[in-house]
Parts: structure tokens; sequence; C-alpha cells
């Protein structure tokens, strides 16, 4: 069990998977953190969300985390694969490059938990820039199961760090 003591179920297929809300993970690892939205943020790397289809197999579409002081939100757009994969089957992958000379990637196992009713919505979305289109995306807040993060020196052993809810 993590050092929040939070352990949720996703299916009883999956067995339990114990996870934290990104803020809480940015706490526990900062350095790690902040090496992820670096990447996330980034404007020439590139972020993807993998998720399961219908059929079980994985669909992975492009996708533009944010960041709030709530924590880590996909807002979604309404109507699309990815939100009906994401609300049949909560469990995702998000995974962040950037193209050399960084040569580093992240990447992130996690939950996702959609944010229900216009005063939650209003909590998650505070500090929002206005051409944000909040009004036509349904909102999923975070949570981590597991991290990774690697670079590439140009002469050298690739560096890595992992973390996993299970050893914080």
């Amino acid at each position: 069990m993590g050092r929040l003591g939070r352990q949720r179920p996703v299916l009883a297929a999956a067995g339990n998977l114990i996870s934290m809300l990104w803020r809480e993970f940015a706490k526990v690892e900062p350095e790690l953190a902040e090496r992820g939205w670096a990447l996330m943020a980034q404007e020439h790397g590139y972020t993807f969300l993998a998720t399961v289809r219908r059929d079980g197999s994985p669909r992975v579409h492009p996708i533009v985390p944010i960041r709030s002081d709530h924590g880590l939100v996909l807002a979604v757009k309404r109507g699309s694969l990815k939100l009906a994969d994401l609300r049949r089957e909560p469990r995702f992958v998000l995974h962040a490059s950037v193209v050399p000379p960084e040569d580093q990637e992240f990447s992130l196992r996690g939950i996702a938990h959609e944010v229900r009713g216009e005063q939650a919505r209003r909590t998650v979305t505070a500090g929002w820039g206005e051409d944000t289109p909040v009004d036509v995306m349904v909102l999923f807040d975070v949570e981590v199961v597991e991290v990774g993060w690697a670079t590439w020196p140009a002469h050298g052993t690739p560096i890595r760090k992992r973390w996993r809810a299970t050893e914080s």
C-alpha cells in the first residue's frame, strides 16, 4: 500500500491497483513530476494517450494534458473515441517524448476519473485561460499508478528512473 494509504480497485479482472492523484505524486516525487510535466508541455515534442478499445486492443491518440493547481487533467472532446474508451475502461498510458537533442521520454500509467458536476469542473478548471474550450470537453482527473522517465546521452548509457505507487 502507498504512503498515502490509497488503494482503489479498477476492475475485478484487473485486481487492485494502488494509485494516487497527480498532485499527491508531485509532492512525493517532485523532481520526476517536473521532468514529466516539462516533456508533456514541450511544444517540440509529442504526448500520446493510449486507451483500450472495446475489443481489448490498444488505441493511441494525441492529447494535450493540462496541469492546474488541482493536478493533472485530461480534457477529452465529447463524442470522441478516446472518451468512449476511457468511460468503458479507465486505465490508460500517457507517453511524451521530445525530438533530439534532448532525447528524453516520460510515461505514466494511470486511472482516469471523470470530473462530474459543475462545481467540481469549476474547481478543476480554476486558473485555466479563457481560450481553453472546457464547455465541449469532458474532464478526467489523473491518478498515477506508475511513472517512467529516461534520457539518452549522446555518448553513454541511458539514464532511467521509475516510480510505482506501491513504492512510496
